[in-house]
């Protein structure tokens, strides 16, 4: 799929670049840290020690802490 110049998302039928580059900064930045969490997951479930419980923990309040930046973006 071919991607934007300007703001480099998708190139679709009703494409319209973001108003302003904080909102492209702020996407990229939770996008960072959902791949950190991501990892976290990953390493948490194949961990030998058994520390995913407090893991868990760190994962579910960074789970809920982006689902809010994101919504308090596109809101």
């Amino acid at each position: 799929m071919a991607t934007c110049p300007r703001c480099k998302g998708h190139l679709t039928e009703d494409h319209r670049c973001p108003r302003s580059r904080a909102r492209i900064i702020y996407e990229v930045i939770f996008a960072a840290i959902a791949g950190i969490f991501g990892a976290l997951l990953i390493v948490s479930l194949i961990d030998p020690h058994g520390a995913m419980a407090l893991d868990a923990v760190f994962l579910i309040l960074g789970a809920l802490a982006g689902v809010g930046l994101n919504w308090w973006i596109r809101g």
